[in-house]
């Protein structure tokens, strides 16, 4: 079965699924920076929460959403674990030879983990139940900067090129004896490999921008798709902005910001 990150796009009719391509990206943008930047560790849990409401909306099973988030997961896990041994102030949790993993360190720990998990989840969610070409195009009705919007699109477009035929250098490599063992000898042969991958990337970029030239490209998405929101989307979008601001109120509270506010 086909485990692509598009597998469940058109074949589904989930809420989420069917809700207007606009209010998808706004509303998940609003909810991913808000998480990105939480200081409290029980609203990113109530927002990791809010992630797999969304993806049980979108009736996303749950080994695919495991599959797609597993590779960003764990290079985040890294990022957690070398914050959990960086020390910190705080009551000393637990000793590990010279390191001292404090109260600060696994706090500052946990709220990167769940933080970047739930943004992950909900971008997930987006990209399995949106076309890729219509999300670029309600960036482009948003404003974002052409250049960004090439660099995403073409990122997205060739990534699966480059993966097939990293696959296919990999099997020739196979065809012909070598097998993967700790010694120079491998190390040479994947720099080698990589070389090769690379003057092959800088070929083929060349050959497509000169074809998308010669086609009249001008760097612009030329989808005709209309993103008309109507009443029911303001909604959906005014509930999530609210939802995103409410997530910081217990920091800016504790910090005493709505306290002088008020005052």
């Amino acid at each position: 079965m086909d485990t692509g990150i598009d597998s469940y796009l058109y074949n589904n009719t989930s809420v989420i699924h069917r809700m207007n391509p606009m209010t998808k990206v706004v509303a998940v943008l609003a909810m991913v920076i808000s998480v990105a930047i939480v200081k409290d560790i029980n609203m990113a849990l109530f927002a990791l929460l809010l992630s797999i409401l969304m993806i049980i909306a979108a009736k996303l099973p749950i080994r695919f959403v495991i599959k797609r988030i597993w590779s960003p997961f764990l290079f985040i896990l890294l990022f957690a674990a070398a914050l959990l041994l960086s020390g910190g102030e705080g009551e000393i949790l637990w000793s590990i030879g010279f390191l001292d993993i404090t109260a600060e360190s696994a706090l500052n720990a946990a709220l990167i983990l769940i933080r970047a998990t739930a943004a992950i989840i909900m971008i997930t969610a987006l990209l399995a139940t949106t076309r890729f070409d219509i999300i670029v195009k309600v960036l482009y009705d948003l404003k974002m900067p052409v250049f960004l919007l090439q660099i995403l699109m073409f990122s997205y477009r060739y990534i699966f090129v480059f993966s097939d035929e990293l696959d296919n250098m990999r099997n020739s490599m196979a065809a012909k004896g070598f097998r993967p063992k700790l010694s120079m000898r491998m190390f040479s042969s994947i720099a080698n490999m990589l070389g090769m991958l690379l003057i092959k990337s800088f070929e083929r970029g060349d050959e497509v921008y000169r074809s998308m030239i010669a086609k009249g490209y001008t760097g612009k998405p030329t989808i005709i798709t209309e993103n008309k929101m109507y009443a029911k989307d303001y909604i959906f979008v005014s509930f999530a902005l609210l939802i995103a601001v409410m997530i910081h109120i217990p920091a800016l509270t504790q910090s005493g910001i709505l306290t002088g506010i008020a005052g």
